[in-house]
């Protein structure tokens, strides 16, 4: 196969790329950047010696790849990817703009006239545990927001106990990495700010509260999700915690979880997730838990938020679209300690 990387200078485009190198299947790839010249292990000096290319402008014009991944930013996947795919090439677009089906959402979250709403219904979300037979027939994969992959893991076995659930009440609060903000330094990511600190932002509105809600409306109808992120001292990774409120007092949900995700190669159920065990892999850990008292369920799941929450969410997205077995370069045993 040979794969183009448009935006390989960011954090989600080097681990893209990262992830390739590994890849059986993957005989010639393609980098870009708006700054071509530098070598793309200048930029991502854990690949030197490993893949020292340089970076090349895009030309979309020109391009002959067999799948094409989008890792710039909202706003400009949806100018690029309509003639991609009108050449018969994949596209997997790490970023927002084909995620929502309803097109007058999309421009109030991100403030944007979409420019290519023909390619929404089109376009499949790339979520292999809840749309995997779409993917597999996809020419767009629009792959998940980081945040909203650890919560949507977290919600979807919970449609089969719809009826218990107060659906008005579900609160998602999750902590995440600074490499989820960017390579662009800002006062807000700087190490002196952020380290030995906790701060939350956006702390209602954000974006990914109506992604999380828009998806889930579509398999549970009603559901309204309260979102908070934190910024945690760490440089990737998310955990993220989804309150539910309702009786379970009969219910294992445990092995609910287990049986929902016994065929995933990539969801694994656990008592206490954390970001470690997950840390460069593509893996999402999960721990569900009842609290009888106060009628709550409790949902922890933990990402690497460049993997599963991206990068590594997207590569599986391609082996499902080509074929190929899915877990094919992402077979990664996480560190420990």
């Amino acid at each position: 196969m040979k794969v183009t990387v448009v935006g390989g200078s960011g954090y989600a485009g080097g681990e893209i790329i990262r992830l390739l190198l590994r890849h059986k299947d993957v005989e010639d790839i393609t980098t870009t950047s708006r700054t071509p010249g530098k070598k793309v292990s200048e930029i991502h000096q854990n690949l030197k010696g490993i893949y020292d290319k340089e970076f090349n402008l895009f030309d979309e014009e020109n391009e002959d790849s067999d799948v094409v991944f989008l890792a710039i930013p909202h706003g400009d996947s949806m100018k690029v990817a309509p003639k991609l795919l009108a050449k018969g090439i994949k596209v997997i677009d790490i970023g927002a703009d084909y995620r929502m089906k309803d097109v007058k959402l999309y421009q109030k979250v991100y403030g944007l006239i979409h420019e290519s709403p023909q390619w929404l219904e089109k376009a499949v979300y790339g979520l292999p545990e809840l749309n995997r037979k779409e993917i597999s027939k996809a020419k767009l994969v629009a792959n998940p927001g980081c945040f909203v992959t650890a919560a949507l893991l977290s919600l979807l076995p919970m449609k089969d106990f719809r009826n218990r659930i107060d659906l008005g009440k579900i609160v998602v609060d999750a902590d995440t990495g600074t490499s989820g903000a960017g390579n662009t330094p800002t006062e807000f990511t700087h190490h002196s700010e952020v380290d030995g600190n906790l701060k939350p932002y956006k702390v209602t509105g954000h974006r990914h509260q109506y992604e999380i809600e828009h998806v889930i409306n579509r398999t549970v109808q009603g559901a309204k999700i309260s979102f908070t992120p934190t910024l945690a001292p760490i440089a990737r990774g998310i955990l993220s915690r989804t309150h539910m409120f309702g009786n379970f007092d009969t219910v294992n949900l445990k092995a609910h979880y287990q049986g929902f995700y016994e065929k995933e190669p990539f969801v694994r159920i656990t008592d206490l997730p954390c970001v470690k065990n997950v840390a460069c892999t593509n893996y999402c850990d999960i721990g569900v838990h009842f609290d009888k008292e106060k009628q709550r369920v409790l949902v922890i799941s933990a990402i690497d938020n460049l993997g599963k929450g991206a990068a590594g969410q997207a590569v599986q997205n391609m082996n499902i679209m080509f074929g190929i077995r899915e877990d094919e370069g992402l077979r990664v045993i996480p560190a420990h300690p």
